[in-house]
């Protein structure tokens, strides 16, 4: 992290690189640190604007920041009249661009180390350069890779692979028995074995009180730069894709596969063996209780087809064959 006082506009500008669209205003400025751009408190402070039209023009005028990321729609004749000293840095997503300076310029290094109280078992393999917070219990026959940040009262269970550069936050358990069982004739319900493990790939995050259960026979997959939101239960089997969100209270089923760049959104719960495609998105609090084709919006219970999607990132054309 650096110094606030040695913060300029020339950093900024350094590090978005040719993301910067154009610069209206003065140029030679020094930063304090970042800002929501209605609680900036003097011209030092950074800030951004997603919005376009009017209520930019008001949002921009009203704060107190001096620098301010926004779209270039935004910079009209009139807000360029009115600016009264501020600065504007024009980039096609302002949000984006203030992530990427804050985490270089203010953000805190993540914590390394080993909590007293965290409890690693023999034949366990955890890389030095982690983070296990206080009350982690990491079983044997794990393995933990480098640049890893565990939290407070974590509990990892044997058969666990985790890969580099993994944040887990507070209270979350990963890797004990599934819900699995089988009715006998008498109508007891007898426990099916549940002998795999769990991966997470590197660069995966994961939120608070989530529940990711260990596999049946196979693994339970989370692959890399998959985003699992706080209090989300995973069930045995499950895969999730590539760099693909789900957000608070979904469940998952056992079996259930997530493709890369998906969206499940709050309270959403997927039955079990359901597969949803890539880049499809799952609306808010749907029950999706059949497949979902690949760039396809679904809400409802049961969920149901509103309509095609775009692709939530751009992939270079693969060329065909000759």
């Amino acid at each position: 992290m650096r110094n606030d006082a040695s913060v300029t506009l020339t950093d900024i500008l350094a590090l978005c690189g040719p993301n910067v669209l154009g610069v209206v205003g003065p140029k030679r400025r020094s930063l304090s640190g970042p800002a929501a751009i209605n609680e900036a408190r003097d011209a030092r402070a950074i800030t951004f604007c997603g919005k376009t039209g009017p209520q930019a023009a008001r949002l921009i005028l009203k704060t107190r920041a001096g620098i301010v990321f926004c779209k270039p729609e935004a910079v009209t004749p009139d807000l360029k009249r009115s600016l009264r000293g501020k600065t504007l840095v024009t980039v096609a997503d302002p949000r984006l661009a203030f992530l990427r300076v804050v985490k270089k310029f203010f953000g805190s290094p993540p914590p390394r180390g080993r909590h007293p109280t965290a409890v690693i078992e023999s034949g366990a393999k955890v890389h030095q350069d982690t983070y296990l917070g206080p009350f982690c219990y990491v079983a044997a026959g794990c393995r933990i890779g480098q640049g890893t940040v565990i939290h407070g009262h974590v509990h990892i269970a044997a058969g666990t692979r985790i890969g580099r550069n993994v944040v887990i936050q507070a209270g979350t358990v990963i890797g004990m028995d599934g819900f699995g069982y089988q009715q006998n004739k008498k109508g007891e319900w007898e426990k099916f074995p549940h002998l795999g493990g769990v991966v997470i790939e590197d660069d995966v995050e994961i939120g608070s009180n989530t529940c990711i259960d260990r596999g049946a026979l196979g693994d339970t997959r989370i692959r890399r730069g998959a985003r699992v939101d706080n209090l989300v239960h995973v069930a045995h089997n499950v895969r999730i894709g590539r760099h693909s969100l789900v957000i608070a209270n979904a469940m998952l089923g056992g079996g259930a596969r997530i493709g890369d760049y998906v969206w499940v959104a709050p309270s959403a719960t997927l039955r079990e063996h359901v597969k949803v495609g890539r880049d499809a998105f799952v609306g808010l609090g749907s029950v999706v209780v059949k497949n979902v084709p690949r760039q396809t919006l679904v809400m409802g219970a049961p969920a149901r087809t509103i309509r095609k999607t775009e692709p939530i990132r751009l992939m270079p054309k693969r060329r065909k064959p000759r």
